[in-house]
């Protein structure tokens, strides 16, 4: 009973418990909408199409998708601690993606075989400035962090859109897209090729995103503004009576929030597989898939990991969903409804807790 009753396995249990319903929830549309091809198709999507491709590419694949989620939902999780909502992330990622393409094609001469090394940490730097902005603005103006989020999102996006439409050596004019970066700017593979095969685009930025989570996680439980971080989180009053100061720990987290989200941009499109970006007036669903990553991980870095890899998943198998004639379109809305299904872990949560209650009195 105390070990089901600790804080990690109720985290799991409850989001093992909202999975398999959003999935029985799922293959209950897809039944009705296409009765035909459902069962097939179904298995597709929770076999993440590897009985399709193969083990080793389906993996590589889910892998390669699985990194730049890992970052939005840890800077999702990591402003949770201090009772920030970071719905903003979707903007500090499409301007950390921007920049890391600007700089990686603007300035691949000068940085030589250093250019992926310097376009990743622009990114992560304008990543990191964009979510300072909103901290600023919700510490010292009150502003409610889901308008100011929102409202950066787009201002990020049609910003960095604008900047790098106006430069012709970065934007293929009447293509709608940005030029492909050199072959010097791609992230090296840091051995995975030899694992996953050479056509494969999961590189270092994986590793970097594993490590990050584990620092994250560091700072929230043996550092002192990790300790600051957690109590502003949990009443911003007192701490604020102690002497913490409130408007300094939700700015640093957006700092570092806003970083963790501008490197995901960055290692997104300087990979083997998308090295141009599609100028467009839509969001990132990384930003937004980020939000449910860090519902499903209830906040924990170290989670976050494997609830991206998770989300990661199920996006590889409705690809695969597609070859049954499955319109993208509807893929979309089931593997949405999983996804957004999961961030109720919280209620369920609650009712596993109240459960373990009673069963405790009955003892």
């Amino acid at each position: 009973m105390r070990l089901l009753s600790t804080e990690g396995a109720t985290a799991l249990i409850a989001a093992l418990f909202t999975i398999i319903l959003g999935l029985l929830i799922s293959f209950m549309i897809l039944l009705f909408f296409e009765g035909d091809v459902a069962v097939d198709a179904f298995r597709v999507l929770i076999t993440g199409s590897f009985g399709t491709i193969g083990l080793q590419k389906g993996l590589a694949r889910v892998l390669y998708y699985t990194a730049p989620l890992i970052l939005t939902g840890l800077s999702v999780s990591f402003t949770m601690k201090s009772g920030v909502f970071n719905i903003g992330v979707a903007g500090q990622f499409v301007v950390g993606l921007c920049t890391s393409v600007f700089v990686a094609i603007r300035y691949a001469d000068f940085f030589g075989e250093f250019t992926w090394l310097a376009a990743v940490l622009s990114g992560a730097f304008s990543g990191c400035l964009w979510g300072g902005l909103q901290g600023v603005l919700q510490a010292f103006f009150n502003i409610h962090p889901i308008v100011i989020g929102i409202m950066m999102n787009y201002i990020g996006l049609f910003t960095v859109s604008m900047l790098c439409e106006a430069d012709p050596m970065v934007y293929a004019k009447g293509r709608g897209w940005t030029e492909v970066v050199p072959l010097q700017a791609i992230i090296p593979d840091g051995g995975l090729d030899r694992i996953f095969g050479r056509t494969s685009a999961v590189n270092v930025g994986l590793y970097a995103a594993v490590v990050l989570c584990v620092v994250a996680q560091f700072i929230l439980k043996k550092t002192a503004f990790g300790y600051e971080m957690k109590a502003v989180g949990y009443n911003p009053n007192a701490s604020q009576y102690a002497g913490i100061s409130v408007q300094k720990s939700i700015i640093l987290s957006m700092l570092i929030a806003g970083m963790f989200a501008g490197f995901g941009g960055a290692i997104q499109h300087l990979s083997a597989a998308d090295t141009h970006y599609a100028i467009t007036d839509a969001l990132p669903q990384q930003g937004f898939a980020g939000i449910s990553i860090a519902l499903i991980a209830s906040g924990n870095p170290l989670a976050v990991i494997f609830a991206a890899f998770f989300v990661a998943f199920l996006q590889v198998g409705g690809l695969g969903m597609q070859a049954y004639g499955i319109q993208p379109d509807f893929v979309d809305v089931i593997t949405s409804l999983i996804i957004y299904f999961c961030a109720f872990s919280f209620v369920f949560k609650y009712l596993y807790g109240r459960l373990l209650k009673k069963l405790r009195r009955i003892k």
